[in-house]
């Protein structure tokens, strides 16, 4: 099954502070999942607020600065050129306090990152860390995994032959090693094969939402063509030594007759037989395997 899923991961080295879900729990989307703590974060933030400060009162001081002087030249104890001086002065000052301030904005921005929200509905279907755990971006593991169960869907690679048997819409069930109950699905999407093909992959949807966790391997049977009114002879019945050949076994009066059989449409209990046997004709279904032509058989009615 392919991801239908959101894998929390940390984009730089970091301290989980807080996991606010375990495995099973459902979510809302925009729920708090994951809150981490940056340490290279908490000193730099140190560092901008610093700056900011520093630079906060070199505007001051040189706002001052130039009051002081205004005032000296409007009384000619000051020259033009020292005012221009000031003026430059605060125009620098100004200019460091907006870098300051724009580093601050740019870490707050990253802080962002520090709490991890889910992006969809869904259900914690893995987990392998805990609070206080130490990760980063080269980790192989996610911190956890939520699974939208409604977007989780089922991919086959089937033989271009069968995909013409079953259109989209067509009906399937699904089981997994790990649930005992069969799931329901449809036939999602049925691509037109690519020419020299062999193989094509085919998507099918769930009737209703799922809790297999993707990547799950699973068994597919889905419903091809339906045909009424035809021959049908049970599975097991018809032997398949030669695969290119298969046979049934039937009565022929008092001896076994190995008859050679075409056959069509197979379920996991019946095959459809095209052409070999007549109606009415008895089948032998148990010990058929070590018959052979010509074989006495005593038939008695059930």
């Amino acid at each position: 099954m392919p991801d239908a899923s959101f894998a929390v991961t940390a984009a730089q080295p970091a301290r989980i502070a807080e996991i606010t879900k375990k495995v099973g729990d459902a979510v809302k989307g925009g729920e708090n999942l994951v809150v981490f703590e940056f340490p290279s974060q908490r000193a730099q933030t140190v560092v901008n607020e610093a700056a900011v400060k520093t630079a906060d009162l070199r505007v001051k001081q040189a706002q001052l600065a130039q009051g002081r002087i205004r005032i000296l030249v409007s009384k000619g104890a000051a020259s033009r050129s020292e005012l221009d001086e000031a003026d430059r002065e605060l125009e620098a000052a100004q200019a460091e306090l907006g870098v300051a301030k724009a580093a601050v904005t740019a870490a707050q921005a990253q802080a962002g990152n520090t709490i991890i929200r889910a992006p969809f509905n869904g259900t914690v279907v893995e987990r392998f860390r805990n609070p206080g755990d130490s990760v980063g971006p080269a980790d192989e593991q996610p911190i956890l995994r939520l699974l939208d169960p409604k977007q989780v869907q089922v991919v086959v690679t089937l033989p271009v032959a069968d995909v013409s048997r079953f259109v989209v819409g067509a009906t399937a069930r699904v089981v997994a090693e790990t649930q005992k109950e069969t799931a329901l699905l449809h036939v999602a999407t049925r691509p037109v094969p690519e020419t020299g093909a062999k193989m094509v992959d085919v998507t099918l949807a769930f009737d209703s939402p799922t809790e297999l966790p993707p990547g799950t391997q699973v068994a597919v049977e889905i419903d091809a063509e339906q045909r009424l009114n035809v021959p049908l002879v049970p599975a097991i019945a018809v032997l398949k030594d030669d695969p290119a050949q298969p046979v049934v076994v039937v009565a022929a009066g008092d001896v076994a007759q190995r008859r050679p059989v075409v056959i069509g449409l197979v379920d996991g209990e019946n095959i459809e037989i095209l052409s070999g046997l007549k109606p009415g004709e008895l089948i032998i279904t148990q010990g058929h395997s070590r018959l052979r032509d010509g074989t006495p058989i005593s038939v008695s009615a059930p």
